[in-house]
C-alpha cells in the first residue's frame, strides 16, 4: 500500500536524508522508549550498622511558565491576494488573517499527531438523533475588535456569505465544503443551528478549518461585502497594517474571551519572496518562524546539521498535489487523448527527486495515500505511475490528430517549488512535441486568472486542508465546484460523489471513492505528479507552538504561543 511508502518517507526525512530519488519501504520509526530508573537491588543490612538516611528526593525540573509580552517575527512568502479570508485559499493569506479570527470550532493546535475538533466561539455543541441538525452555543460577551457583540445572526451570516453565492462570494473556494447545509436558523443570539441535507461525517472537521471564520455581519454589509482591505475578527490579534511587498503587523486584542490569553504582545509578518534570504534571516534570528511551505531539503539538512540548538524542525505530510490542470473546456485540452497523453509523459519519480528534493511520494490518483487511496497494486499497472510510457502517448497524440505536437501555454505561480513543476511539466511533454510557454505569475494576477480559467494549462499544486474524500474528490472535480477551475464536468461521477458523502459504512464508502479514482484516471482533469511533505522550522526560544498534523492551512495558530526571552 502506498502508505507504507508515505511512512517510509518520513522516516528517511527524519533523517534528512532524501536526497535520491526514492525511499525503500520500511516501517514508520519506533518512538524511543522512555528510560526507566534500574531496578532496585535487594540488600541485607547487618546489625548493629545503623539503617542508611532515605536519600533526598531529586527535584523535579520546574514546570516553565508561560510569559507575557514580545513579538513573533513570521517570514512569508508573498504578499496575500486579499485580506479576505472567505475569499482566498492561499496560505499567503493565512499568516495574517488566522491570528484575527476564530470560528465555532476548530482544530486543536496541540493535539499532534492526533487531528481533533475542539471548541472555539461555540462552548458546546450537538447532534440531532436523525444526524442532520447541529446545534452550537456560542461563548457570552464576546467583542469583535470594533467592539461589536457577538451574535449567533454574525455566524449565520458568514456561513451563507461562504455557502451562497446571492449573499456573498460567488467564487469562494469553501462552498463545497458546505453544499450540504439546507438551512441556517439562530432560535437566539447565542444559538446558532445548522441542519443537513444527510448526515455527513466531515462536516465538523471541515468548518474546524479557520477560513469558516465569523466576521461582524454589520461591517460587512457596511462595506458592501468587500472585505478585501478589512479584517475585523474576534481573534487573539487586531488587525493594525500592510504595507505591500513589505509586510502587517497584528497587535494584542486585550479583550479576547480566553482568559489569560494571548502572551504575545504582536505578530509581524515580514514578506520575504527570496527563499534564501528568507533563509539567512531565520537563521540570524531576523524571523522567528519560516512560513510554509518552501522551506527545502537542502535547507532543513543545514538545521539539523548546523542549528539544532537554536531552530526546531518538523516535516510534515501535506494533502497537496503537484502537477497539471487543464482547461477541458478549450482544445486541445478538451480531447481526453491527449490529456492522458501528458500523463503518461511524466517521470514521476523523478519530478520528485528534481523538483522538490525527494520530499514528497510519487502520485496519479485524485486521494493522497492513505485509507481511500487505490492501492499501489492497482496503481502500477497504471501506464505512466511507475514509469514513463512515451510510445503509448505518442499513440494517443496521433489518434487525437496530434502527430507533431502544438504550442501552448502554463500559467503557474511566481514561487520556487511551482516554478519548478512548471519547468518538469514542460520538459516532460517536449518528448510527445507539446512546446510550453511558461507564464509564472504573482500571487493575485495568478489566482485571478486561475479563478477566470484563462489558462490553458495551470502547472500548480493546490490542497484542502483535509484529507476525506468529501474535499479531495470534491473540490476539484465536482461539476461548478470552486476549485474546479478546469471545468471538468461528469454527470456519473458527481452522482457518485453524493453517494459516497452519504454513505455511511465506511468498507462501502471505499468502495465508491475508488470507483471515482479510477474514473479521475481515466479523465485526466487533472495529471498529478506527486503529493508533498512541508518542514516546518521555528526558533527554540519559542513556545506553545505545535505543528498541525493535517495541513499547513492550520500552521498559524498563535493564541498560545510566548517567547522564552
Amino acid at each position: 500500500m502506498r502508505t507504507r511508502h508515505l511512512q517510509a518517507m518520513l522516516s528517511c526525512l527524519t533523517l534528512l536524508g532524501l536526497l535520491a530519488t526514492t525511499c525503500a519501504p520500511g516501517a514508520a520509526p519506533t518512538p524511543r522508549p522512555v528510560a526507566s530508573s534500574p531496578a532496585a537491588t535487594a540488600t541485607t543490612i547487618a546489625p548493629p550498622t545503623p539503617k542508611p538516611a532515605a536519600a533526598a528526593a531529586t527535584p523535579k525540573p520546574a514546570v516553565e511558565q508561560p510569559r507575557y509580552g514580545g513579538v513573533f517575527k513570521v517570514g512569508v512568502l508573498a504578499d496575500p491576494p486579499s485580506l479576505d479570508v472567505h475569499r482566498e485559499q492561499t496560505g499567503n493569506n493565512f499568516g495574517i488573517t488566522q491570528g484575527a479570527y476564530n470560528g465555532l470550532v476548530k482544530f486543536d493546535p496541540h493535539a499532534w499527531p492526533e487531528v481533533k475538533v475542539i471548541s472555539d466561539l461555540a462552548t458546546t455543541w450537538e447532534l440531532s438523533p436523525d444526524g442532520k441538525t447541529y446545534t452550537f452555543h456560542l461563548a457570552k460577551g464576546v467583542k469583535f475588535h470594533n467592539g461589536d457583540t457577538l451574535t449567533a445572526e454574525d455566524a449565520k451570516y458568514s456561513f451563507d456569505r461562504i455557502r451562497d453565492p446571492q449573499v456573498g462570494l460567488a467564487s469562494s473556494p469553501r462552498r463545497q465544503q458546505v453544499a450540504n447545509v439546507t438551512s441556517i436558523d439562530t432560535p437566539d443570539d447565542s444559538t446558532v443551528r445548522i441542519t443537513l441535507g444527510y448526515p455527513q461525517a466531515s462536516f465538523i472537521p471541515f468548518i474546524g478549518g479557520f477560513y469558516f471564520a465569523v466576521m461582524p455581519k454589520r461591517v460587512v454589509l457596511e462595506k458592501k461585502g468587500d472585505m478585501r482591505n478589512t479584517i475585523i475578527g474576534t481573534g487573539p490579534f487586531k488587525f493594525k497594517d500592510y504595507a505591500i511587498g513589505v509586510g502587517w503587523e497584528l497587535t494584542k486584542n486585550p479583550d479576547y474571551f480566553v482568559k489569560g490569553r494571548p502572551y504575545l504582545d504582536g505578530i509581524k509578518g515580514y514578506i520575504i519572496k527570496d527563499s534564501f534570504t528568507r533563509f539567512a534571516a531565520l537563521r540570524t534570528g531576523k524571523i522567528q518562524f519560516w512560513g510554509p511551505p518552501y522551506l527545502t531539503v537542502s535547507m532543513a539538512k543545514v538545521i539539523e546539521e548546523q542549528m539544532s540548538d537554536k531552530i526546531a524542525l518538523k516535516w510534515e505530510f501535506h494533502p497537496a498535489w503537484y502537477g497539471a490542470q487543464f482547461n477541458v473546456t478549450r482544445p486541445p485540452w478538451s480531447d481526453v487523448k491527449v490529456r492522458q497523453a501528458v500523463s503518461m509523459t511524466f517521470d514521476r519519480k523523478k519530478m520528485v527527486a528534481v523538483g522538490i528534493e525527494g520530499a514528497g511520494v510519487v502520485g496519479m490518483s485524485a486521494q493522497p495515500p492513505g485509507e481511500w487511496s487505490l492501492t499501489e497494486d492497482e496503481m502500477v499497472k497504471v501506464p505512466g505511475y511507475a514509469k514513463p510510457d512515451l510510445e503509448g502517448a505518442r499513440k494517443l497524440m496521433a489518434e487525437a490528430g496530434y502527430p507533431n505536437g502544438f504550442k501552448t501555454d502554463a500559467l503557474t505561480r511566481a514561487q520556487p517549488m511551482q516554478e519548478a513543476l512548471a519547468v518538469l511539466f514542460k520538459d516532460a511533454v517536449a518528448a510527445i512535441g507539446i512546446d510550453v510557454d511558461i507564464k509564472a505569475q504573482e500571487a493575485g494576477v495568478y489566482v485571478d486568472q486561475r479563478f477566470r480559467k484563462t489558462f490553458a494549462v495551470n502547472a500548480a499544486s493546490a490542497g484542502t486542508g483535509h484529507t476525506d474524500p468529501d474535499a479531495m474528490l470534491g473540490e476539484h472535480y465536482v461539476t461548478d465546484a470552486a476549485y474546479n477551475f478546469g471545468g471538468y464536468s461528469n454527470p456519473y461521477y458527481d452522482e457518485l460523489y453524493v453517494k459516497q458523502s452519504r454513505a455511511l459504512d465506511t468498507a462501502e464508502r471505499r468502495k465508491i471513492v475508488w470507483e471515482m479514482q479510477r474514473i479521475l484516471l481515466r479523465d485526466v482533469p487533472i495529471a498529478i505528479a506527486y503529493w508533498s511533505l512541508i518542514a516546518y522550522a521555528w526558533s527554540k526560544d519559542v513556545r506553545g507552538y505545535t505543528p498541525p498534523s493535517l495541513s499547513h492551512y492550520h500552521a498559524y495558530q498563535y493564541q498560545d504561543i510566548w517567547l522564552a526571552r
